[in-house]
């Protein structure tokens, strides 16, 4: 059985989950949305302060960068979310702003 689309949307994390919604809008036109992990089912996503609980497990692709400059030949991890919602399941909904004078300069 063959089946076609009109639109795929590869990576169900937020913007691809909105951008499948709103092309979903039209009647028209057939919308494939494709992720790599699995759904979102798993407490700790639901539960804020549980989100370390996340790392280095199915949900997370457990990333780390090649060592930067300045970090003394460290790596960085990473968490990236693997799983419907992507990232924004796993960040425990916290946001940083960055500082005033940042912007200021």
């Amino acid at each position: 059985m063959t089946t076609t689309h009109d639109y795929i949307v590869v990576d169900a994390g937020s913007a691809g989950c909105v951008l499948a919604a709103q092309l979903s809008e039209d009647p028209t036109v057939s919308v494939a949305l494709v992720e790599s992990g699995g759904p979102d089912r798993k407490p700790e996503i639901r539960i804020p302060a549980a989100f370390p609980k996340l790392f280095k497990t199915p949900y997370d692709w457990d990333l780390h960068t090649v060592p930067p400059p300045g970090l003394g030949g460290r790596e960085l991890y990473w968490p990236r979310g693997h799983c419907l919602g992507g990232s924004s399941s796993i960040n425990a909904m916290m946001w940083v702003r960055g500082h005033r004078d940042d912007y200021d300069t």
